[in-house]
């Protein structure tokens, strides 16, 4: 049996076997993107969907912020710490310019951080958070595989989705590397 529907755009019959039902698909027609009803009128499983609490949400957002904060805090003192300490920098290996090793926690932290600037559209943040990182593959690169691997668990990224966040993550690889 197959099942027969009309394009929600062009309004032209198309006819479809049944194993498509509840899926997207292209109209042959008009090329629309649309959704196919399922078989004979057949409902999907429901899903119950919860209230937003204001309160949660309000949360979030004030731990985003303190987030952002604190990266900017920590970016600050970085930069006085890094000047202070010149003397204990190597050279990079690519841009000839010192780069001060980094350790795992900071590193997963940065990446981490660099993601949600990016997702965040803090363009020049993100870059500042990926030139902190250079010079330290052996560190940062297990960090970035297990975060591609594994995904990223910042509240601030739950509306990021998964794809995206993995499109950064490999961004920040490539420039590495």
């Amino acid at each position: 049996m197959a099942i027969v529907f009309q394009c929600e755009h062009c309004e032209k019959d198309i006819e479809v076997p049944d194993e498509l039902g509840g899926r997207m698909d292209q109209c042959p027609h008009c090329g629309h993107s649309m959704y196919i009803p399922l078989a004979g009128g057949a409902e999907s499983e429901a899903l119950e969907l919860t209230e937003i609490d204001p309160a949660e949400e309000d949360r979030i957002q004030k731990e985003i912020e303190q987030s952002r904060q604190t990266m900017r805090r920590i970016w600050s003192n970085r930069r006085t710490v890094e000047a202070a300490e010149a003397g204990k920098e190597r050279p990079a290996p690519r841009s000839g310019r010192k780069v001060k090793p980094i350790n795992p926690e900071d590193a997963g932290f940065t990446v981490e951080q660099y993601v949600v600037a990016m997702a965040g559209s803090s363009l020049d943040e993100a870059e500042a958070m990926a030139a902190h990182l250079v010079g330290n593959p052996q560190t940062v690169n297990p960090i970035i595989k297990k975060a591609l691997k594994e995904g990223l668990s910042n509240a601030s990224l739950k509306n990021v989705p998964e794809a995206v966040q993995k499109g950064f993550l490999k961004k920040l690889f490539e420039y590495l590397n």
